[in-house]
């Protein structure tokens, strides 16, 4: 059988072309993918709301809306109840799953949360969400928009109630099991998972036109996730665990999420010290000094996701950030008082890249 040469070349070429990397994206991003149902209303595919299920009732928290472009998710806080007993619940959505838990008719024994999320191995620098705030106490409560990441496997046994207490109720992965430091899990975990990154911003504001905000996410280590789960929240949660400091109304209206990867250096480690004078935004020549005696270029390092954030406690927590990989970032070698030494960033999406140089003169 005779293969043509250009058919062959064209083979070869298929073969060996690189493949680009892509980065993980969340799924559905634009919410456009509504083919579930809860209590005859129409829900997303991938991601869950706050939905109570409860002694037979049904109470739906995420609903379908007219978004920037197609659809969009709407959540907000709404009263729920049966018996005459009413409460205000949460309203939410994430990757993961809701929980609620009542033993009995006990409301005071009431708690709530998300476990869960989807597999996940990149390390995101940003999520960028358009939202709108809704609602005639936005002043009251805070909305929430959160992105974290974990590997390893989290358990507890009792969470938070509405009565100050703690009720027994097994979960697996719940966010207060991972987010230790952030919003930890006031009735003791088990066994914590361990948090990786974390990317949060909270505000009490209304929002009638549709805002760009743009969360950075920041690295208690340099280790690689397994797990990812995102949360958007109308009013105080993950503030509150149970129906405590909510208003009925508050929405929250959430389209167009996505993961930014950066090829930017936030900070530059040279010689084991963190050179302050370097500028990450220059694309220049920059100049660092080395000692009269030096014979070599010091070894290089880079830090992104550094950052801190105010917990639950109101306790401020330090993010130490992640060194890139050499997957990365490379070096092209220059000389003392000669060639600049020339550092190629690249994103992990691999869709941006970032040059810095430097020269090193005694």
């Amino acid at each position: 059988m005779q293969v043509s040469l250009l058919a062959l070349i064209i083979t070869l070429t298929t073969f060996f072309m690189p493949v680009a990397i892509e980065a993980q994206q969340l799924p559905d991003p634009h919410f456009e993918d509504w083919s579930d149902v809860f209590n005859k209303d129409i829900q997303l595919k991938d991601w869950h709301g706050s939905n109570v299920s409860q002694l037979g009732f049904k109470f739906t928290f995420m609903f379908r809306r007219e978004g920037r472009s197609g659809y969009c998710a709407y959540v907000a806080d709404r009263e729920v109840g049966a018996f005459g007993i009413k409460e205000t619940g949460p309203g939410y959505m994430g990757l993961g799953t809701a929980w609620q838990f009542l033993k009995g008719l006990s409301t005071g024994s009431a708690t709530a949360g998300m476990y869960g999320g989807i597999p996940f191995k990149y390390r995101p620098d940003s999520m960028v969400v358009w939202v709108k705030r809704t609602g005639d106490n936005t002043d009251k409560e805070d909305f929430h928009l959160l992105i974290y990441t974990w590997s390893g496997t989290a358990k507890g046994s009792k969470y938070k109630s509405k009565n100050e207490g703690c009720t027994a109720v097994d979960v697996e992965n719940e966010e207060s099991d991972i987010r230790i430091a952030m919003d930890g899990n006031e009735c003791t975990t088990d066994q914590p998972g361990h948090q990786i990154a974390e990317g949060w911003f909270h505000a009490r504001a209304k929002l009638n036109d549709w805002k760009r905000i743009s969360v950075p996410v920041y690295y208690f280590n340099d280790d690689v996730p397994t797990m990812c789960n995102v949360i958007f929240s109308a009013g105080n949660y993950p503030n509150f665990r149970a129906n405590s400091g909510l208003y009925a109304g508050n929405g929250l209206w959430v389209d167009d999420v996505e993961l930014i990867y950066s090829a930017k250096i936030q900070k530059l480690v040279v010689g084991g010290e963190v050179w302050k004078e370097f500028d990450p935004n220059s694309s220049a020549v920059q100049t660092y000094r080395l000692p009269a005696d030096a014979k070599t270029i010091p070894a290089i390092h880079a830090l992104r996701g550094i950052g801190s954030l105010v917990n639950m406690k109101g306790k401020k927590v330090n993010l130490p950030g992640r060194h890139l990989t050499d997957k990365e970032m490379t070096i092209t070698p220059g000389s003392i008082n000669g060639t600049p030494c020339i550092i190629t960033v690249k994103s992990e999406d691999g869709k941006s890249t970032r040059t810095y140089k430097i020269k090193f003169i005694k």
